[in-house]
């Protein structure tokens, strides 16, 4: 019920997702739409970015525990706790849910940590390297790991800037939503650099 991509490197990090929310569980080829303008993404601070995919209304109420704080001082390490803890007692729909979080770590460089119902939201974190781009994706209905490697990762040797990574997470969703209903190309993104 949704795709999100994110890319982090040495001095940023962007995320992109679709609009698209669909009724799940997802019965035969053409799901029930309910909404195509659903943003899956949410900038925290200045530091950091939380998107989700799987089923909307579980991540939302996981992404939701983080109103609970002041967001303005969030680290993305304390961001990450705090979503691990509340979604141990969310139940999702057997699609589950992923979540990608994304920024500024505690000690000034960029990281990018993705959790899933499917590990127990166990969170697995990668910090940027320097000439080197961190890309991740999730998807509900879909293998996100072809699209990475047919249209992100190819382009990402000749990005020049930040139109140009917008541009490819843009064609990489285009390129879901072509053969999953349950992804239009309604985008939305977020930058922290």
């Amino acid at each position: 019920m949704s795709a999100i991509l994110a890319v982090c490197g040495e001095n940023f990090c962007a995320m992109v997702s679709d609009g698209r929310m669909v009724e799940e569980p997802v019965q035969g080829g053409s799901p029930k739409i309910i909404t195509n303008d659903l943003p899956k993404l949410r900038k925290v601070n200045r530091n950091v970015l939380v998107g989700f995919a799987g089923d909307t209304l579980a991540a939302v109420q996981i992404v939701n525990a983080l109103d609970e704080y002041d967001t303005s001082v969030l680290t993305l390490e304390k961001t990450v706790r705090i979503l691990r803890e509340k979604a141990l007692t969310v139940t999702a729909q057997p699609v589950g849910v992923r979540l990608l979080v994304g920024g500024r770590g505690r000690k000034g460089g960029f990281v990018l940590t993705s959790l899933g119902s499917d590990a127990g939201y166990e969170p697995q974190t990668q910090p940027a390297r320097a000439g080197a781009y961190l890309i991740e994706g999730a998807c509900s209905h879909s293998d996100i790991g072809p699209y990475l490697e047919q249209k992100v990762k190819p382009e990402a040797a000749n990005w020049k800037g930040l139109d140009d990574v917008a541009r490819t997470l843009d064609a990489c969703i285009a390129a879901i939503a072509e053969r999953d209903k349950t992804v239009n190309t309604s985008y939305f993104r977020e930058l922290v650099m």
